[in-house]
C-alpha cells in the first residue's frame, strides 16, 4: 500500500527536516514535550530520517506555534503548488516599498550574519548557537516575505505614481 501514496520519499524527507529544525528552534524535544502532549521519544522520532513516523497535526499546531514559525505548513504548502499567506499582512496599500522597508530586511539578514559569526567564531557551533543563528533566519525569512508581499501588492495595482 505504500507504494500508492501520493507524496514521495524526497517530500517525506523534507519534511522531517523542517519537523528537525522547528524542535531544534523550540529548545529540543526535552524542551517542547513540556508544551505539547507528546513525549521527546516520540518527538524525536519524528525528525528522524530512519523513522516514518510523523508528526501529528496537532502537535505541528503546537510546534509552530512555540516557535512562531509557519515552516512546516509552508513547506506543505509549497509542495502542494500554493504559496502561504498571513491574514494579518496581506492588506497593503499597494505602494511601492520604502528604502526604510529595504533596510528592515538588511536589518534582519545582518541579525544573521552577526549571530552566526558569533556562533563559528571558535570554528564549532553548538546546539544553542545553531538554534539562535535559526530563530535568526526564520526571522529574516519572514521579513523578506512582508517585504515581497508589498512588492506584490505594489506591482498588481500599477506601483506609486
Amino acid at each position: 500500500m505504500s507504494d500508492l501514496r501520493p507524496t514521495c520519499p524526497k517530500w517525506r524527507r523534507g519534511l522531517k527536516a523542517v519537523v528537525r529544525r522547528l524542535l531544534e528552534m523550540s529548545g529540543g524535544v526535552t524542551s517542547f514535550e513540556h508544551v505539547t502532549r507528546v513525549k521527546a521519544p516520540a518527538l524525536s522520532k519524528y525528525g528522524s530520517p530512519d523513522d516514518e513516523t510523523h508528526m501529528p497535526v496537532d502537535v505541528v499546531m503546537d510546534l509552530m506555534l512555540d516557535t512562531g514559525s509557519n515552516g512546516i505548513l509552508s513547506y506543505m504548502a509549497a509542495r502542494l503548488g500554493y504559496k502561504l499567506v498571513a491574514l494579518e499582512e496581506q492588506h497593503f496599500d499597494g505602494e511601492l516599498p520604502t528604502i526604510a522597508d529595504v533596510a528592515l530586511v538588511i536589518q534582519s539578514l545582518n541579525a544573521v550574519v552577526q549571530e552566526y559569526a558569533q556562533a563559528s567564531k571558535d570554528n564549532v557551533v553548538t546546539a544553542s548557537e545553531k538554534r539562535r543563528v535559526f530563530d535568526k533566519i526564520e526571522k529574516a525569512v519572514q521579513t523578506l516575505r512582508v517585504f515581497q508581499r508589498m512588492l506584490d501588492a505594489a506591482s498588481q495595482s500599477g506601483g506609486a505614481e
